[in-house]
C-alpha cells in the first residue's frame, strides 16, 4: 500500500500554522475527508522490535496507572506470549527507515525545514496502554492510527520541573490536565517543545510520532568549538597586539579581554564553520542506514510475532555499480534513483557555491547543481527523483560525481 493522500486535512493552512502554533502552543487538527488508513500492522511493529539496531521499549502500567516499569529492546517472541491483554506499550523508533509507507508520511510536513525533521516513532498501546505523564523538549506531531486516545495537556515544563527518575522514563511528578481530548484516526494533536501530555489509549491503539530535531544550546556550542580545535595547531598562540608598560604589573586591561574576544569571534563566529557544522550534525543519521531492509538480519522466519517484511527496495533491480561510467550507463538504460529510506540530505547556499550535507558528510558543489539538490532534500520522497531532474545531472561531470559519491556513502539506491 502506497500513501497516495495526505494526513493533513485539505483546510490545513501551513501559514497560519506557523504563524499562531508553531512553537507556540497545542494544536488538535481534526481528520479530515479521507480515511486514515494504518501504515503497518501492530504484528509487524512486534516484528520490527525483535531486530537489533532498532530501537525499541516496552512499558507496562499497572491497573491504578501510578506505576510504570520500561524494557529496552531488542525483545523476543517470548517477551510478547508473556504480556497481559492491556496495560502496555510498544514503541518503536524511526520506523520510517524500514517501512516505505512511512516513510513517505513524512512529504505531509514539507512546510517545515526537512533537516529538523527526526524520524516517526510508532507505538502500540492495548487498552490503559501509556508512558506517563512526560514533557519533550522538541515538537511533535501525534497521529491517531487505529483505537482512540484520550491526550491531556498540562503545563509548559522546564529542567526545573519536578520528575520520577524511578521508571527510567522521566515522568512528571504533579502532573494537572489543563485541556483533554478523545482522538479518533487521522486525528493530528501537535504538541509545542515544554508542555506537559499524557495519552491513554481506549482500546488498543496505535500512534504515529513526527518528531523534530533540536539540538541544545550547549551542545551546539560544543560542536562548533570542536571544529574549531581540530584545525588549530600548537603554534597559534595569545600575542600581545601592542607592548606598552602596564600601570601595574598585575592587572588584565580591557584592551586584554577586547584581544581575546577578537581571537574567539574569529574562531567560533566564523559563519562558513557554524553552517558547515551545523548541515553535517542536523543530516547525521541517528540509525544506521540499510538500504537493502534487514538483509543481513535473523529473519525470525518461525516467531509469530517477530515475523515481518520490510518493503523498500524490493522492488529495486540490484545493479552494479562501481564508477561514474556504470552509473550514468543504468540510468540512461532507465534505472531510477531513488533516496535510501531514513538518508538525510539539505544544502545551504554559500560564496557562489552550494554545500550537500548528506547523512553526516558536506560536499561543496557548483551552484547550477543547486536543482539537483533541491529535489533529493525533499522529505519523505520515496518515489524515483525526477527523471529530468536526474538525466540533466548525468549530463554534467561534476553532478554525476556527487549521485555516485551519495551512492557509494549509502544515501541513494538505483535500480
Amino acid at each position: 500500500m502506497s500513501v497516495l493522500y495526505s494526513v493533513l486535512p485539505d483546510d490545513f493552512d501551513a501559514h497560519a500554522f506557523l504563524r499562531d502554533y508553531w512553537q507556540k502552543k497545542p494544536l488538535l487538527i481534526r481528520a479530515g475527508s479521507v480515511s486514515f488508513l494504518d501504515l503497518i500492522e501492530p504484528e509487524e511493529l512486534a516484528g520490527l522490535a525483535c531486530e537489533e539496531g532498532v530501537e525499541s521499549r516496552l512499558v507496562q502500567v499497572n491497573a491504578a496507572l501510578d506505576s510504570w516499569t520500561l524494557r529496552q529492546g531488542p525483545f523476543s517472541e517470548d517477551d510478547f506470549l508473556n504480556l497481559p491483554e492491556s496495560h502496555y506499550s510498544l514503541l518503536v523508533q524511526a520506523v520510517d527507515q524500514w517501512v516505505d509507507d512511512v516513510a513517505a508520511l513524512l512529504s505531509d510536513f514539507a512546510f517545515i525545514p526537512s533537516w529538523r525533521i527526526d524520524d516517526v516513532m510508532i507505538s502500540y498501546a492495548t487498552d490503559q496502554g501509556n508512558v506517563g505523564p512526560h514533557f519533550d523538549y522538541y515538537d511533535v506531531f501525534l497521529i491517531q492510527g487505529m483505537g482512540q486516545k484520550r491526550w491531556q495537556i498540562g503545563d509548559l515544563c522546564n529542567s526545573m520541573t519536578e520528575r520520577c527518575d524511578d521508571s527510567g522514563l522521566r515522568l512528571l511528578k504533579n502532573f494537572v490536565a489543563r485541556e483533554e481530548w478523545i482522538v479518533n484516526p487521522g486525528d493530528i494533536l501537535y504538541i509545542p517543545p515544554g508542555y506537559a501530555h499524557y495519552g491513554v489509549a481506549i482500546g488498543n491503539s496505535m500512534t504515529y510520532s513526527v518528531g523534530f530535531r533540536a539540538p541544545a544550546v550547549a551542545d551546539i556550542l560544543s560542536g562548533v568549538l570542536d571544529d574549531a580545535l581540530d584545525v588549530l595547531s600548537e603554534d597559534q598562540r595569545y600575542a600581545d597586539v601592542s607592548a606598552r608598560l602596564p600601570v601595574h604589573p598585575g592587572e588584565i586591561t580591557a584592551d586584554v579581554v577586547s584581544h581575546l574576544q577578537d581571537i574567539i569571534r574569529a574562531q567560533m563566529l566564523d559563519p562558513a564553520r557554524i553552517r558547515q557544522w551545523f548541515g553535517r550534525t542536523m543530516t547525521t543519521p541517528k540509525y544506521p542506514l540499510q538500504d537493502d531492509g534487514f538483509a543481513d538480519q535473523p529473519a525470525h522466519e518461525h516467531d509469530e510475532h517477530c515475523d515481518h517484511d520490510h518493503d523498500h527496495d524490493d522492488e529495486h533491480e540490484h545493479i552494479e555499480i562501481n564508477n561514474v561510467s556504470d552509473l550514468t550507463a543504468a540510468i540512461s538504460k532507465g534505472a531510477g534513483v531513488y533516496k535510501v529510506p531514513g538518508a538525510r540530505i539539505a544544502y545551504a547556499v554559500a560564496d557562489n557555491k552550494v554545500e550537500c550535507y548528506a547523512d553526516g558528510e558536506c560536499h561543496v558543489c557548483d551552484l547550477r547543481l543547486l536543482a539537483l539538490l533541491q529535489a533529493l532534500g525533499t522529505p519523505g520522497k520515496i518515489d524515483e527523483i525526477e527523471r529530468e531532474v536526474i538525466e540533466a545531472a548525468i549530463a554534467d561531470a561534476e553532478a554525476a560525481a556527487l549521485l555516485m559519491t551519495l551512492y557509494d556513502g549509502g544515501s541513494l539506491v538505483i535500480g
